[in-house]
């Protein structure tokens, strides 16, 4: 790395390519920051693994990033951000830490106390709790009703955004989500910033869509601020995606989360 100082990198990771999203949200709110990228896309999915395993994954990839001298690190993953954060602020060596569970819970709590909250993710981000917990610790007073929605995934990485049957589909899963008049619903899955166009009309004009990825954007740029690691502008940003398996679709799938070319991407091997 030959960026020193303010001008060093943004690491941001996911187990797979769905953190591409975050990186869109920072590119846009942030246009002066570089970032590095991993999906460890050979190990993906992390949801069907022990904890100890995550916790192992994640460690590895905190480890190399901190190895291409980043400044800040995102957890883009919310199974990662679920189970295995610990770990990661006990690697990260005194740098800024910001997951997309912190970030989205926030958010979903700005609006005051006593809200009613849904939140939706994979089975095992709901399962985990995390998001209520996070929620809770924000506002004792908050209502939060979770629904899994483990078919938005497969969709999402299949091109099908707006497919009758995933409008079918964000139908049946957030019938007994909107049953609760909700006030907000937290999209607690980076593949799901893609499906908001069909989840605002599901959901109506009159619950707020909580995108975790542009929260987690946001709560990059307050922190780096804060913490005086700004980028100066002195250096053109730079974008590098690595990951630990190239399939044939990675690159399809990526720029469409991304919404724009990938360019290079480097593959590791550990």
């Amino acid at each position: 790395m030959s960026a020193s100082g303010n001008n060093r990198p943004i690491g941001v990771f996911d187990s797979g390519v769905g953190g591409l999203t975050v990186v869109r949200a920072l590119m846009e709110r942030l246009p002066l920051e570089s970032i590095v990228y991993f999906g460890d896309t050979a190990r993906v999915p992390y949801g069907i693994k022990s904890v100890a395993t995550i916790e192992n994954f994640t460690a590895q990839i905190v480890d190399y990033l901190l190895r291409q001298e980043v400044k800040m690190l995102i957890v883009a993953c919310n199974t990662m951000a679920a189970v295995a954060l610990k770990t990661v602020t006990a690697r990260a060596r005194g740098i800024p830490v910001i997951d997309v569970i912190e970030a989205g819970a926030r958010a979903a709590t700005a609006n005051g106390p006593g809200g009613r909250i849904g939140v939706i993710g994979t089975p095992t981000t709901i399962n985990s709790n995390a998001y209520a917990r996070r929620i809770h610790a924000l506002d004792s007073g908050a209502r939060v009703y979770s629904q899994a929605c483990p078919l938005f995934v497969p969709l999402v990485e299949e091109g099908w955004l707006d497919h009758p049957v995933t409008r079918l589909t964000a139908q049946e899963y957030l019938r007994p989500v909107l049953a609760e008049e909700v006030g907000s619903l937290v999209l607690g899955c980076t593949h799901y910033p893609l499906l908001k166009p069909l989840l605002r009309d599901v959901v109506g004009e009159r619950v707020r869509l909580i995108d975790s990825a542009l929260t987690a954007a946001d709560l990059a740029a307050t922190r780096l601020r804060e913490a005086g690691l700004s980028a100066t502008g002195a250096e053109v940003a730079t974008y590098r995606y690595i990951v630990t398996d190239v399939p044939l679709r990675f690159q399809t799938i990526g720029e469409r989360f991304l919404g724009r070319s990938l360019g290079g991407v480097d593959r590791v091997d550990w």
